[in-house]
């Protein structure tokens, strides 16, 4: 087994409004694929047409005016792996998904595609498959003790976790398994990262990739 760390690292302390005189820049190799025309800001304050996207150790700051993908087209996930990422929600009233996403095809094309495992900050989860720009949802939104619904104040953290294990696939939250599919259902081979609805605000502290080497083991 390889695991490729592309952030594992503990959260200190986060305040809900981070410092600019941190000099906060977007991450480099990064990329981004907005619902609707929207403009990198430098500045905290997000309207329905800007988005902030920093790198914040230990990880990422995103707040979104429209929904968006934001991944480095280096990053690849395929065959035998699973993808990890921890994930901080701050106040809000916006309802909007916030995950990951995997299977990334033709990214900022019109005929993109992936898989999306979301949660919502009412403590729902849902699988959805989106393509050319229609979203089908393979696991509708439901609730689940699992998913650390946000109480109002403060902050919540899920760490949610897709197991890509030979022809199944594990949606999982705080280790706890939500959904389980067959592979042929959701497509996750392909680029990765994180699916952010619209009029979100979060810390992202990691974003693990483990391969798997070893052969599967035997279905009688």
């Amino acid at each position: 087994m390889i695991t490729r760390c592309l952030l594992v690292l503990g959260l200190a302390a986060l305040s809900a409004t981070p410092s600019l005189s941190q000099e906060l820049t977007p991450p480099s190799t990064w990329r981004w694929v907005t619902d609707a025309p929207a403009r990198l800001t430098t500045g905290q304050d997000v309207s329905d047409s800007t988005f902030w996207f920093v790198s914040m150790p230990p990880g990422w700051h995103i707040t979104t005016g429209p929904g968006s993908l934001f991944f480095d087209p280096e990053y690849s996930a395929r065959e035998r792996f699973t993808v990890e990422s921890e994930l901080i929600l701050f106040p809000g009233a916006s309802q909007g998904e916030y995950g990951i996403f995997l299977g990334g095809r033709d990214l900022g094309d019109p005929s993109t595609s992936y898989a999306a495992f979301v949660l919502r900050r009412d403590g729902s989860a849902a699988v959805v498959y989106h393509e050319a720009g229609t979203d089908r949802f393979i696991v509708p939104w439901a609730s689940h003790d699992a998913v650390e619904a946000h109480p109002g104040d403060g902050t919540v953290s899920n760490v949610i976790a897709v197991v890509a294990d030979g022809p199944d696939i594990s949606f999982r939250v705080n280790g706890i398994e939500v959904a389980a599919l067959s592979r042929d259902m959701t497509g996750v081979d392909g680029m990765f990262g994180f699916r952010i609805g619209a009029g979100m605000n979060l810390h992202i502290t990691s974003l693990d990739l483990t391969e798997r080497l070893a052969l599967p083991p035997r279905r009688d």
